[in-house]
């Protein structure tokens, strides 16, 4: 037996068994493709994981990092990626896979890379060593496996961040002068310290929430960091992550 509905002033008949069976196959294609979209997205993170362990291993460790000693953090060749996911933009680690660019001046450990000038000390570029790149089938599935990686996901749960407007003068000055940031990081390209990640392109690099967890808690995240924890009250963290928005360069 037919049913009839109105349907913008027209009497529609409409077959109950035809419409279930309809429904039925649009479920069961559901079904279907859940379990597909699942897969494939294991399997992407499983081929990064190979990836990881031939390419990226030899420098770059994975492990929990909570009971390394200084001579190990010392001895590292490459930052930890035991918390990527909770570090990094996707987008961002994806596309510098494919295209790295130095993000260190001074290379991991920028004392491994000092020399003696009659200026000063410099930064020996011939032992800074390029990044190897990857294609881009290749950074898709790296990425997948890398952001998997959360063990500190508790620590980005504290965090709320909402970014505002930052005054470009006197962030800069509280960046290099009261906070003494740019001793260690630079705010533009050749424009600050050496030691430590560059920061013009932290807001494309790092998710907000970890740049303000990570000056809050630097130790929690790496026990034998080189950046020390300031102490920062709110205000002075939400000062921070403004400015760095402001000077992030943006992506072309």
């Amino acid at each position: 037996m037919n049913n009839l509905i109105v349907f913008i002033g027209h009497v529609c008949p409409i077959d109950v068994e035809k419409n279930m069976k309809i429904q039925t196959l649009f479920l069961n294609t559901i079904l279907i493709l859940i379990p597909f979209s699942f897969s494939t997205l294991v399997s992407a993170q499983e081929e990064g994981k190979n990836l990881y362990e031939e390419a990226c291993a030899a420098c770059h460790s994975i492990s929990d990092n909570s009971n390394i000693t200084l001579s190990q953090r010392l001895k590292e060749r490459a930052p930890t990626l035991f918390y990527a996911g909770n570090k990094f933009n996707p987008d961002w680690l994806e596309n510098w896979l494919v295209n790295p660019k130095r993000l260190r001046p001074g290379g991991h450990f920028f004392l491994d890379n000092v020399i003696v000038t009659e200026d000063g000390d410099a930064i020996d570029e011939s032992k800074l060593t390029e990044h190897i790149a990857v294609n881009a089938v290749q950074a898709k599935q790296l990425t997948e496996y890398l952001m998997a990686q959360t063990p500190k996901s508790d620590l980005i749960a504290l965090e709320s961040v909402t970014l505002g407007k930052a005054n470009r003068a006197l962030g800069e000055k509280d960046f290099h002068k009261f906070k003494g940031c740019g001793s260690c990081h630079q705010s533009e390209d050749g424009y600050g310290g050496v030691s430590a990640p560059e920061l013009y392109s932290s807001m494309n690099r790092l998710q907000p929430a970890f740049i303000s967890s990570y000056i809050r808690y630097p130790e929690k995240w790496d026990p034998k960091t080189l950046m020390p924890n300031r102490h920062l009250n709110e205000s002075s963290i939400e000062k921070l992550l403004n400015y760095l928005n402001l000077i992030t360069e943006q992506p072309e």
